[in-house]
């Protein structure tokens, strides 16, 4: 599923609610069955291991202190794992995402942009979500390295068996990552319709003027 519309429209907000990473003030959000919106920080746990968020630049969300490893090792400590448990499991992680786990001891400075974010995407999936909700993750690195991050999330979802809520402004990549597009705009989903229909239908509403105040209708 990808969630699309203007910037300020309520896209990243929404995924940081269903993430729980930020309180509703209104609404509910059920996942596997279970309102998840009122729920306190213990009731919550559970749901928070299988909801993971890949935020926009991975080189501000990730520590500059930690190695490699150590970034895609901590969840597993913050649950609990053992030391040893948690580095094979990174290792692991990493081979997957494919970046060499010869690299586990290096810093977040010595990857690249396309490197730190297979890294982002590494430590959210070591704890073996069920949804991944990606918050602008291909919008920070070029065309080259988007479309080989692209093949490894379809890759790593046929594999894994993940969701994911694609959360983008970029049209033109909607139908390479999703089957559906949510339309949002002044912080409600206005239209959901398939990924191939949205550049047609967001080109049309854009040509639509308010007549109340001459601006851009939205999306």
């Amino acid at each position: 599923m990808a969630l699309t519309g203007p910037s300020g429209s309520g896209k990243s907000t929404l995924g940081r609610c269903i993430a729980r990473l930020e309180h509703p003030t209104s609404g509910e959000i059920w996942f596997d069955g279970q309102n998840i919106s009122n729920l306190n920080n213990r009731r919550l746990l559970p749901f928070r291991k299988q909801i993971q968020f890949v935020f926009q630049d991975a080189a501000t969300a990730l520590n500059p202190q930690f190695s490699a490893a150590e970034i895609v090792e901590e969840p597993l400590l913050i649950a609990g794992w053992s030391a040893q448990n948690c580095r094979r499991r990174a290792l692991e992680i990493m081979d997957q995402v494919q970046l060499a786990t010869a690299w586990a001891n290096r810093r977040v400075s010595e990857f690249s942009g396309g490197q730190r974010q297979r890294l982002a995407i590494a430590r959210a999936l070591v704890l073996d979500p069920q949804l991944l909700i990606l918050d602008e993750a291909l919008s920070g690195v070029d065309v080259s390295i988007r479309a080989q991050l692209v093949n490894l999330l379809l890759q790593l979802q046929n594999a894994l068996g993940l969701t994911y809520l694609f959360i983008s402004h970029d049209i033109a990549l909607l139908p390479y990552v999703a089957d559906q597009a949510a339309i949002m705009n002044a912080g409600r989903i206005v239209e959901i319709c398939g990924t191939a229909e949205v550049y047609r239908r967001t080109m049309h509403r854009a040509n639509q003027r308010s007549p109340e105040n001459g601006s851009l209708a939205g999306v």
